[in-house]
């Protein structure tokens, strides 16, 4: 650029000013970066799910079981390619404070309902071999130290059972912090109350016409039973958990606009105060046959890369340390986080608007006085 090394001496005129006004920018593009990774995660649910995946739970509430004898009668469903029963077990490990997230499925379909689950043949088949077996994601063995041969005992105050696993194999893909297990085992220990039920019925479907008939089919299969069914997408399933936090990513929004609308006032005052410092240099540079157009563009080009730093430092931080530091292993039911790289662009861009935004009407205003108003102009 022509003007670009009197741009740059322009910007350290003021060096304390210029920390000031990048390092408020960093900071808030690190928070909204931050921000929309962690509303990406609440959501991460319903954008990952699988289209031929279907939920099947108890019409009422999830907080009701089904009888095991669905899963049979769920099967002969036109379209149907396969169905487990899904248990949530609710154990405790060693404290409440390292709780986790247990199901008890059939063992033999798992990998073929969840194929995004990855793990050895030989630590597969252990799996199905032992009745106590049982394996875990790759976050959940780094965050409590699980290792293949190890013993574990779970405690539920659910079904008020304690049951010992052996873990046979650390699986990858998918949410990697859940526990998978027997259901057999599971169910014969469970008392009466308890017995030969289920949590929610996964289903797979064999194409993704067959998923509307099927949800249909189920639902009325058991419309006037004691235990009537809601079958619902997988995708449909996540999304009402999502409902549950209400106006949660709202609030959300409303943060990041704040903080944005907050860092254009910053770069506002601070290119204003820079503009109006230069006032009378403006007059100067007219008098030297600078014309206007070319005087607001020197202005904006402080800010375009005041903006351009602040942003690769803000926007690049977070990035960075995101990817190297896997923040998920500290917050409870978030699989990853990481930010999406749209969310990176979207923030970067947004980043220059901003700049370009806060000093459009300070340039636009300066450059278009006469020699003689800029001249006797004193700040």
């Amino acid at each position: 650029m022509k003007f670009a090394k009197l741009i740059f001496k322009n910007i350290l005129r003021n060096k304390r000013r210029t920390l000031l006004t990048v390092s408020s920018l960093a900071v808030s593009l690190f928070l909204i970066i931050t921000l929309a990774t962690v509303m990406r995660e609440l959501t991460r649910g319903s954008e990952t799910a699988n289209p031929l995946r279907l939920v099947a739970r108890h019409g009422v509430s999830l907080m009701f079981d089904l009888p095991g004898s669905y899963v049979e009668r769920v099967e002969k469903v036109p379209g149907v390619e396969l169905v487990t029963p899904y248990c949530w077990y609710g154990g405790i490990y060693i404290d409440e404070s390292k709780f986790f997230a247990q199901f008890a499925i059939d063992e033999k379909l798992l990998r073929r309902y969840q194929s995004e689950i990855k793990m050895t043949d030989g630590e597969w088949d252990a799996f199905v071999a032992d009745r106590q077996g049982a394996i875990v994601g790759k976050k959940l063995s780094q965050m409590h130290g699980f290792k293949p041969g190890q013993r574990i005992t779970l405690k539920s105050p659910i079904y008020n059972t304690e049951l010992e696993f052996i873990i046979h194999g650390i699986y990858s893909g998918g949410e990697e912090k859940t526990m998978f297990f027997h259901y057999d085992y599971f169910n014969e220990s469970n008392p009466p109350f308890a017995k030969d039920r289920v949590g929610t019925l996964g289903i797979v479907a064999k194409s993704a016409d067959d998923v509307p008939k099927i949800s249909q089919a189920v639902d009325a299969m058991f419309l006037n039973t004691d235990a009537p069914t809601k079958t619902e997408t997988e995708r449909e399933f996540a999304q009402s958990f999502e409902a549950m936090m209400g106006g949660v990513k709202q609030f959300m929004y409303g943060i990041i606009g704040a903080i944005t609308f907050s860092l254009l006032l910053v770069m506002a005052s601070s290119m204003a105060m820079s503009v109006r410092e230069r006032t009378a240099e403006v007059g100067t540079l007219k008098a030297l046959g600078f014309q206007r157009f070319t005087i607001a563009w020197l202005f904006v080009g402080e800010a375009l890369l005041l903006s351009v730093v602040g942003a690769g430092l803000g926007v690049g931080g977070a990035a960075l340390l995101y990817n190297l530091v896997d923040l998920s292993l500290a917050i409870p039911f978030f699989s990853q986080f990481v930010p999406a790289p749209e969310a990176l662009a979207i923030v970067f861009v947004g980043a220059i608007l901003v700049g370009i935004a806060s000093v459009a009407y300070s340039a636009w205003r300066v450059s278009n006085m006469t020699i003689a108003e800029a001249l006797r102009r004193v700040e």
